[in-house]
C-alpha cells in the first residue's frame, strides 16, 4: 500500500548518517510524500534538501523526550497510522525513538555500519554492551535494511531477523556537477575526506606518502576534514618532511572539487560499514583504498574501482595499485566507478518496496 515517508534522524546536521537520510529524502521526493524529521536541532543542511521533502524538528515544539514523542506520534497518526504512513529511522537514537511508534507506523531501521565494531572503538567495552542491546532490539522493527551482506549476518545472529541488503548510496544530482573526464597527470595525488580520529587513522597515509616519496614515487596528499588529530597528523607530516607535499584544509562544506581532482580516495578506517565518502569518490570516477573489513570487499574490486588491504604495513602498496588504475586513458576508464546496487535510485526504490510491502 501507497505510504507518506517519514525519514527520523537524531538531529539535522551534515554528518554521515544525515547525508544518507537526505539522499533517501531526494530520491522517494518525486514518487511519494517525504518528510525528514529531527529529534533536536542541528546545523542543518538544508541546501542540499529537495524543497518537496517537509522538514520537522521536533525540538522546535517539545521540550523533553516525553512531549517530543507525543508529538511524532501524533503527526505519523494524521498520515494515516500504519495503513498510510512509514517511519525509517537512522542511528542509535533515532531507532530506540521510532521503536515507540509500531502502533502509528510501519517502521523500519536502517542500520549504517558494523555497529559492535563502531561502539566498540567510540564508547569502549561498554560500547559492545550498548551494541548488543541495539541490535536484539532490532527485532520488534517491522523490517529492518543493511547495507551489506556482513552486516545482515550481524544483525541477523543478536535479533534473529533477516534484513534486507539494501546498499548505501549517496546523492548523485548533488555530485555530477563535480564529475570530470579530465586526464590526470605529474605526481601522484591521494586524498582522504573524514574526521581526523583514531577511528579512520589518517596517521597511516601519512606514513604511506613517506615510503612512496622514498620509493621514488612522486605524491601529494590532500585531508578534506578536521578532528581531535589535526595537530598530531601536522607533526607527523614535518616530522617526515612533506609539509610541501601535503595540505590540510579543514572541513570543507563541499570537498567534492578537490576530491575529483584526486587520482585515489584513501581511508584506512578500522571500521566503517560501507563509507559515504568511498562511495562520493567512486561516482566521481575516483579509486579508492580501503581497509578489507566490514562489508568493503563487496563494493571495491581490485584493478577495476580500487584496491583493499589487511595489513597497515600493505597500504602503500594498495595506493599505488589504485593510483595506476585511475591514470588509464579515460576512454578506457568509466566515469562512474560504483556498483550497480550502490546507485541512489535502485537503493531508494528498494527503501520504499521493503516498508510498503508490510501490511
Amino acid at each position: 500500500m501507497t505510504k507518506k515517508i517519514f525519514i527520523l534522524v537524531p538531529s539535522d546536521s551534515a554528518t554521515g548518517p544525515i547525508k544518507g537520510a537526505y539522499a533517501l529524502a531526494n530520491a522517494l521526493a518525486g514518487r511519494r510524500e517525504v518528510t525528514l524529521v529531527s529529534l533536536k536541532k542541528g546545523t542543518g543542511a538544508h541546501a542540499d534538501l529537495d524543497e518537496r521533502v517537509k522538514r520537522v524538528c521536533l525540538a522546535d515544539s517539545e521540550a523533553g523526550f516525553g512531549g517530543r514523542l507525543r508529538l511524532y506520534r501524533r503527526l505519523l497518526a494524521a498520515a494515516g497510522g500504519r495503513q498510510g504512513a512509514a517511519s525509517i529511522s537512522m542511528c542509535l537514537s533515532a531507532d530506540a525513538f521510532n521503536l515507540l511508534c509500531s502502533r502509528q507506523a510501519v517502521i523500519c531501521s536502517s542500520i549504517r555500519g558494523n555497529l559492535v565494531g563502531a561502539y566498540r572503538m567510540s564508547y569502549g567495552r561498554i560500547g559492545v554492551l550498548v551494541a548488543a542491546i541495539h541490535l536484539a532490539a532490532l527485532r520488534y522493527f517491522d523490517c529492518v535494511g543493511a547495507m551489506t551482506e556482513a552486516m545482515a549476518k550481524q544483525i541477523a545472529s543478536f535479533s534473529g531477523k533477516q534484513p534486507a541488503v539494501i546498499g548505501n548510496f549517496v546523492d548523485e544530482a548533488l555530485l555530477a556537477p563535480f564529475v570530470t573526464d579530465r586526464q590526470k597527470e605529474g605526481a601522484w595525488r591521494f586524498a582522504f575526506v573524514g574526521s581526523l580520529t583514531v577511528l579512520k587513522q589518517p596517521g597511516l597515509i601519512v606514513a604511506a606518502l613517506a615510503e612512496l616519496k622514498a620509493l621514488g614515487h612522486e605524491v601529494r596528499g590532500d585531508f578534506l576534514g578536521d578532528g581531535p588529530l589535526r595537530e598530531t597528523l601536522h607533526d607527523e607530516i614535518v616530522r617526515h618532511g612533506l609539509s610541501d607535499l601535503i595540505s590540510l584544509h579543514g572541513f570543507l562544506r563541499s570537498p567534492y572539487e578537490p576530491l575529483a581532482q584526486a587520482d585515489v580516495m584513501v581511508l584506512p578506517s578500522l571500521s566503517e560499514g560501507v563509507p559515504r565518502a568511498a562511495l562520493e569518490a567512486l561516482y566521481l570516477g575516483v579509486p579508492c583504498v580501503l581497509r578489507d573489513a566490514d562489508g568493503n570487499a563487496e563494493f571495491i574490486a581490485e584493478n577495476v574501482n580500487g584496491a583493499l588491504f589487511s595489513r597497515d604495513e600493505d597500504l602503500a602498496a594498495a595506493m599505488l595499485r589504485a593510483a595506476r588504475i585511475s591514470r588509464q586513458s579515460a576512454g578506457a576508464r568509466p566515469a562512474n566507478l560504483l556498483p550497480e546496487k550502490f546507485r541512489q535510485d535502485k537503493a531508494a526504490g528498494m527503501y520504499l518496496d521493503l516498508v510498503e510491502a508490510v501490511n
